[in-house]
């Protein structure tokens, strides 16, 4: 009888402990994986994203100064007026401050269209990214991360003077574009700004080139 008791207790025992090791087995394997997503998913998928966001908002801008500069023929000539003195030398340089300005708007809804577009269709990453292993980068199923736009669209105007040889300087019109977006990531939220550098239009001009200061800039 007591045997049969013992054997029970020993039993039971066996029991818990089998319990309390699959306890710590599944809690370490959970502990792992959370330690592994976070120290090693969770990065690469931050730089790929921002790597994918960076480039689409780089085909964003450029697409839309294209559009404006082309839909409407706007050239140098349309920007930039060059006044001459009676000797036939440049006195004066200046934009066109009602034509940039018309411009820079519309550059900027374009972009701030298709950045809301863009944050509605987000951006897509294969799910053998987020496992970190290199030679599973784009296998498997695609895994849309949502983007949000953060803020407004920021464009600037500016210009800039280059030396081209004797009496001759380039004079470079671009236009400085920060988008700002908010990225979706699992578990987390990264808000990303994008600043991005396009020319539009230059041209050479011939003759010393004063310095002319013109609304606190030298263009």
């Amino acid at each position: 009888m007591r045997a049969k008791i013992y054997t029970k207790k020993k039993r039971h025992l066996g029991k818990k402990a089998k319990v309390k090791l699959f306890l710590f087995l599944f809690l370490a394997v959970v502990v792992s994986i959370c330690v592994y997503y976070f120290k090693v998913v969770v990065p690469i998928v931050i730089t790929l994203s921002e790597e994918r966001v960076r480039s689409l908002s780089t085909q964003i801008v450029s697409q839309s100064v294209e559009e404006v500069m082309t839909s409407d023929l706007i050239t140098y000539d349309d920007l930039v007026k060059i006044e001459y003195n009676s000797s036939n030398e440049i006195s004066l340089i200046y934009t066109d401050t009602v034509q940039v300005n018309n411009v820079v708007r519309q550059v900027t809804d374009k972009v701030q269209k298709k950045v809301d577009n863009l944050s509605s269709s987000g951006v897509d990453i294969a799910f053998g990214t987020f496992t970190g292993i290199p030679f599973l980068y784009g296998v498997g199923p695609m895994i849309s991360i949502k983007l949000v736009p953060v803020g407004t669209i920021n464009t600037k105007f500016n210009s800039s003077f280059v030396s081209a040889g004797i009496n001759q300087t380039l004079h470079r019109l671009y236009f400085i574009v920060s988008v700002n977006v908010g990225m979706v990531l699992p578990s987390m939220t990264k808000n990303m700004t994008t600043e991005l550098e396009v020319a539009i239009c230059e041209s050479v001009i011939v003759g010393k080139v004063p310095d002319v200061y013109l609304q606190g800039q030298i263009i």
